[in-house]
């Protein structure tokens, strides 16, 4: 099931006018995609690991724990940029997780879609300042302050 929520996610992006003109706007996808299938999946199938993407779907190739990627790494914006949309996207999975923790999935889930809305497709710094801004908009400054933590451990503003 994640992996059809993640391809669901790509879908979303589709479907609110985003744009992939450069490789970061890939790995936003990607890591959002990956954020959308544990978000949805912890809440109608709940894992004993709900940061795994796809547990089932990587036994054969990858050590334990057995994930396709995972939402929880340590990686940061620039210097663990690699140029490949999945690996990258594993930054910006992690700032949508670590805003999931802090404020909740309702409201993580609401500003999330709620900023992707006609994004360029520039870079995550850009999106991390228009999510940051519709933290704002929609909760106020308190959970915009919860929203710009996250993105800053991640090196994203």
């Amino acid at each position: 099931a994640e992996v059809i929520l993640h391809e669901y996610g790509h879908a979303i992006h589709f479907s609110q006018n985003f744009s992939f003109a450069t490789e970061e706007a890939g790995a936003i996808s990607e890591g959002f995609g990956d954020y959308w299938a544990v978000t949805v999946s912890s809440l109608v199938a709940p894992t004993p690991d709900p940061a795994c993407v796809a547990d089932w779907d990587s036994v054969e190739y990858t050590r334990a724990p057995h994930c396709l990627r995972r939402v929880d790494t340590n990686l940061r914006y620039p210097q663990d940029l690699r140029g490949e949309v999945h690996w990258d996207g594993q930054i910006w999975s992690r700032a949508l997780w670590d805003i999931r923790q802090a404020v909740g999935h309702v409201k993580a889930d609401t500003l999330i879609l709620q900023a992707q809305f006609d994004f360029p497709g520039t870079s995550m710094r850009d999106l991390a300042t228009a999510t940051v801004n519709t933290a704002k908009a929609l909760y106020g400054n308190g959970v915009a302050q919860q929203v710009r933590s996250a993105f800053v451990n991640r090196g994203l503003q």
